[in-house]
């Protein structure tokens, strides 16, 4: 499969509800909307310090949800913060918040991999004192990696192997057609090596996500389909339990390779079916550590109104863009200038004030925190469309529509959106547009605005799948995502942002990463003047932690970095 066609098969999963920054965020609109403040949320640093770091002690976090699985092969997104603990894989992404946790760094592997053929080949030389957790208790080689892999790869339910399908052999493998993978060979004991059918810069990327994860082919072996809820790795902890509804616990894996002293807790217990306002009464009390959910909507302005508790609060932004999509394959949206005057038309700072500060404003495709974000004084002209009615009104008369023209708004009934919808309806009625406001179910929402020809505008969300730029383009404005049941929303591509991709992504030489950053900036550019989106809003993830909890940051790729922190 195309790196490009790829994109189109793997995006439907993109429903991202119900995270810590969602929930904080519906909480501070109702609260702005009932009181009328528009006073920005604040909190302390996002980082927990001024202790050393001590070994020992089991630290308390809270769902109100649990996973189905935690089989690294088939899971995604709910129970990555687990798998964290439980598995590794040759990279991982270093620590700490912001731009610092978007690096990746050896894991399993003993070094960045040797890339050769072109960007094509990827090396990678194994520790050799990797051991599987009890009872397994056995020594981890590559031909453990290739086995993990292969089974990832055939799995019927394994969501992710559209990652993969540049990897030699792949299609035919997962054909039936290849008894293995050809291009992921097992050179000796510890030395693997994966071919690629043509570069991909974005690779190791895809290859670091939790999916690649090593397992033991005789604990898959022992459990079967139940593995998921027995998982065995070679990560930092191991599961002690998992009572289904109630909890988790993880203890301190006697095997793991890392850094002595490390990790410094003794155990995790992961509590289920707990709500946030009652977390938070735990937390208060001294009986939980971090709230997996957040803060409770209803709470939040009462903890960052305490000097005692907010001082707990964490904060950081998320790597997504929440958006305004117009569908150029329909009238009127396929004027650019139409797509314009709507750029113009928004008022993103009353969107934020809505917000409560729990968002950034945002005026391009890459979020902060990504690698390819620029300042706003770095996009050309043509790229930029801040706040300016009056010019969003000529632009309507020069594309025909003096008096403006009538639409449909299109949402899901899950807020904050509908109540944001009406922000953006107020404003495009200052300059004209008549927009009446279309609110389904989140399931129908999401299968509809991916059928040609049916949603004219509509808020979308993309969170980064991994920190490369490539993830908020390909899925998003190419050809091969302008599909039915695919993401692009706004059905907009270019032969000029094609090729520019083509490009970019066989750049894969380290020594041309700041060149493949530069062309992903001009990417942006195309896609910006082209207006098939309007940038709204950046979230701001949120979430809280006891004052015993030492070491404590959010990461902008996993949330929480559990093995990271320590009891003071």
């Amino acid at each position: 499969m195309d790196r490009l066609n790829r994109a189109a098969s793997r995006t439907r999963r993109r429903v991202w509800i119900g995270t810590p920054s969602v929930l904080v965020l519906l909480g501070l609109l109702l609260v702005a909307a009932g009181c009328g403040s528009t006073t920005p949320a604040s909190s302390a640093s996002a980082t927990s310090s001024g202790a050393t770091p001590h070994k020992g002690g089991t630290l308390v976090i809270t769902y109100q949800s649990e996973p189905q699985s935690l089989d690294p092969a088939i899971n995604w997104d709910e129970g990555w913060t687990e798998e964290d603990c439980l598995f590794n894989t040759f990279l991982k992404y270093s620590s700490g918040p912001g731009t610092a946790g978007t690096t990746l760094i050896p894991d399993l592997a003993t070094a960045m991999p040797e890339i050769s053929n072109g960007g094509k080949t990827y090396t990678f030389h194994l520790r050799q004192d990797i051991k599987f957790a009890p009872p397994v208790s056995r020594g981890v080689t590559a031909a453990d990696f290739k086995w993990s892999f292969e089974r990832m790869m055939s799995l019927p339910l394994a969501p992710a192997s559209s990652f993969y399908t540049e990897v030699v052999g792949a299609p035919a493998f997962m054909a039936g057609k290849a008894k293995h993978i050809s291009g992921y060979e097992v050179l000796d004991p510890y030395t693997v090596r994966v071919t690629l059918s043509q570069p991909d810069a974005a690779f190791l990327n895809a290859f670091s996500m939790p999916f690649t994860s090593v397992i033991a082919k005789e604990w898959v072996a022992k459990w079967g389909k139940q593995v998921g809820r027995h998982p065995l790795g070679t990560g930092p902890f191991l599961l002690d339990h998992w009572t289904p509804g109630q909890e988790l616990v993880m203890k301190r894996n006697p095997n793991y390779y890392g850094a002595p002293g490390k990790p410094y807790l003794d155990g995790i217990d992961v509590k289920f079916s707990v709500t946030p306002s009652t977390a938070l009464l735990q937390l208060e009390r001294g009986q939980v550590d971090v709230l997996g959910d957040g803060i409770a909507p209803p709470d939040f302005q009462r903890v960052l109104a305490d000097p005692t508790w907010k001082q707990q609060v964490a904060q950081e932004p998320s790597i997504e863009n929440d958006y305004l999509f117009l569908n150029t394959q329909m009238k009127p949206f396929d004027n650019p200038k139409v797509r314009q005057a709507v750029a113009y038309a928004i008022n993103r700072e009353r969107i934020i004030k809505l917000l409560a500060g729990t968002a950034l404003p945002i005026n391009q495709l890459y979020p902060a925190g990504l690698p390819g974000h620029v300042s706003e004084a770095s996009l050309p002209a043509d790229a930029l469309h801040l706040y300016d009615p009056a010019k969003a009104k000529q632009l309507l008369a020069d594309a025909g529509y003096p008096t403006g023209f009538s639409t449909t708004l299109y949402t899901h009934n899950v807020d904050p959106w509908p109540r944001l919808m009406q922000s953006v309806q107020n404003d495009l009625a200052q300059v004209g547009i008549k927009a009446s406001i279309r609110t389904l179910d989140r399931g129908t929402y999401w299968t509809l605005i991916g059928q040609p020809n049916k949603v004219p505008v509509g808020f979308c969300v993309w969170r980064q799948d991994y920190p490369d730029p490539s993830d908020f383009v390909m899925p998003l404005f190419t050809k091969a995502s302008a599909v039915p049941g695919g993401f692009n929303a706004s059905f907009w591509w270019s032969p000029t942002v094609e090729r520019m991709l083509a490009q970019g992504q066989a750049m894969a030489e380290p020594a041309q990463a700041q060149a493949r950053l530069a062309l992903f900036g001009q990417i942006q550019n195309q896609i910006l003047a082209a207006v098939p989106f309007v940038p709204l809003y950046q979230p701001i993830q949120n979430s809280m932690y006891s004052k015993r909890v030492g070491g404590f940051y959010l990461s902008p790729v996993t949330y929480y970095r559990l093995p990271d922190y320590w009891i003071k």
